[in-house]
């Protein structure tokens, strides 16, 4: 079993090195509220305007995170957190150099947009999800964590420094922040690819759980079927591959579909992986007892020959990816584009500016909470996204509250509860990917779905500083926010497993 030194499985360390990544770069994109007013001011430019740079850095973060995917799952994590770091850095300090909006936009919007795909949630849970399987809610539920201790603490060393040398000073302060994540990239990181991974941690061979009406499967003792998609008969009826499966994989007639378990043709997605059967006989042992055989070694990652799961291609054709799409772009509406304007919003309301920046720290703290209970929810329900619902119902009681706010402690109650929901998104949403979709191609998949994510997040604080500007209020803001949030729940609700994990 692989092992990292002073025998500590090495996926921890991978852990520990997307901890640090999502810290800087989501703790950077949570001290953007702290440059409203003073950018707005300095610049002679509206809210809405002091948005843009930070929508032009989303909406690249969302166009490069497929393709920061591929290189992920092509080339591993090293060099592409390693690249993101210099980068990001370079635009972050080039900030305190900015003249004018342009200048923004170019060094935040572009230059750190780039550089943060490779210090982003893609390259960092995708690795993640890579060395984890039975406990991959877990893993993921630790690693994000940083976003909310990034978010707690980031903002508040920021505020320090803004208030001794302007907000020019505090973006020299990210970029040496973001260039110190070069360290423990290179470092800490090995230089292989995902799909060259291999092990688990003691205990993550021992059988799973039945699930609720769900008959005894292949880790609680039958022989195991490896699930993927269906193969539907061809031109000469024999059971070719629909959807990019090798023509070897022969669909099991009498096995029982796992529950969600059925592909886009209605026959049951159950399936055995190519070579299982020649390996089996080689070993006088049944097909599906291979990893069964193989003690204390469980197979945690994908195969590099992306007989693990569905491609790119074939994630797209389905309704699950669309809806998992289309979820994502609203929940980030609502999330960024209160996270953006919490502190104007507070201050506004009569709060001063130092308990508006401790209601980000609250924020950031109940986040933390968050997503280890969320990443553990995830590992204990019947499918994974069920892990969002009460994340849903969080968002929604947090944004009621918001509107009420109108001194300190009812600040605070809701930075609490937004918080605590909004860090399902962290954990929950690549892990649903990994179940619904197979390992395989995660990167592209999930960097695809991220892109999702990324269009919210760009629209999100623009949207709401525009409905200020023209308003002088945030209330219309924060009802589409509750619109966004109650339809995202019931998008979620529509995704189906694709792909049944062995």
């Amino acid at each position: 079993m692989e092992r990292a030194r002073r025998g500590i499985y090495y996926g921890w360390m991978v852990v520990g090195v997307a901890f640090l990544v999502m810290f800087v770069n989501y703790g950077v994109r949570g001290t953007q509220t702290i440059f409203v007013k003073e950018v707005a001011e300095d610049l002679g430019i509206g809210r809405g305007a002091v948005s843009l740079p930070f929508l032009v850095c989303i909406m690249i973060y969302a166009f490069l995170a497929p393709l920061t995917g591929r290189l992920v799952d092509r080339y591993g994590p090293r060099w592409v957190m390693a690249g993101g770091a210099l980068v990001s850095g370079v635009g972050l300090w080039m900030c305190s150099r900015a003249g004018s909006l342009a200048a923004l936009v170019f060094w935040f919007g572009v230059v750190f947009g780039v550089g943060g795909n490779g210090i982003g949630l893609v390259p960092s849970n995708t690795s993640v999800a890579m060395w984890f399987k039975r406990r991959l809610g877990t893993a993921l539920g630790v690693a994000t964590v940083g976003i909310g201790v990034g978010t707690m603490v980031l903002p508040r060393l920021t505020g320090l420094v803004q208030a001794h040398w302007g907000w020019r000073g505090a973006f020299q302060f990210l970029g040496y922040v973001a260039l110190a994540l070069f360290l423990p990239a290179v470092f800490l990181l090995r230089g292989g690819t995902p799909g060259e991974c291999e092990g688990e941690e003691p205990g993550a061979q021992d059988a799973r759980p039945a699930r609720r009406g769900e008959k005894p499967g292949p880790e609680l003792g039958e022989a195991p079927a490896v699930s993927a998609p269906v193969a539907s008969p061809g031109p000469g009826g024999a059971g070719s591959a629909s959807r990019g499966l090798p023509p070897t994989a022969a669909v099991d007639q009498n096995a029982r579909p796992e529950p969600g378990g059925r592909a886009e043709g209605g026959a049951p997605a159950v399936f055995a992986r190519p070579g299982d059967e020649r390996r089996a006989s080689a070993e006088g042992a049944p097909v599906g007892a291979v990893a069964e055989g193989a003690g204390e070694r469980e197979e945690a990652c994908a195969s590099a020959n992306g007989t693990g799961g569905f491609t790119l291609k074939d994630a797209l054709r389905t309704s699950s990816f669309w809806l998992l799409f289309a979820g994502f772009v609203l929940i980030v509406i609502a999330l960024y584009g209160v996270q953006f304007h919490q502190v104007p919003y507070a201050t506004d309301r009569g709060i001063t500016r130092e308990w508006a920046l401790w209601s980000v720290t609250v924020f950031g703290a109940t986040s933390i909470l968050g997503r280890f209970f969320f990443g553990w929810l995830s590992d204990r329900t019947r499918e994974k996204k069920a892990a969002l619902y009460p994340s849903v119902a969080f968002l929604f009681l947090g944004l009621v509250i918001l509107m009420l706010v109108r001194n300190v402690w009812s600040l605070m109650v809701f930075a609490a509860v937004f918080g605590f929901g909004f860090a399902a998104y962290g954990p929950v949403i690549p892990a649903v990917c990994a179940e619904v979709f197979g390992k395989a191609n995660m990167g592209a998949i999930f960097g695809a779905v991220t892109t999702g994510g990324a269009l919210g997040g760009a629209a999100g604080p623009y949207l709401t500083g525009f409905i200020f500007d023209h308003t002088g209020s945030y209330a219309g803001a924060w009802i589409l926010a509750m619109s966004c949030v109650a339809l995202s729940g019931l998008l979620f609700s529509r995704v189906r497993i694709r792909w049944r994990e062995p």
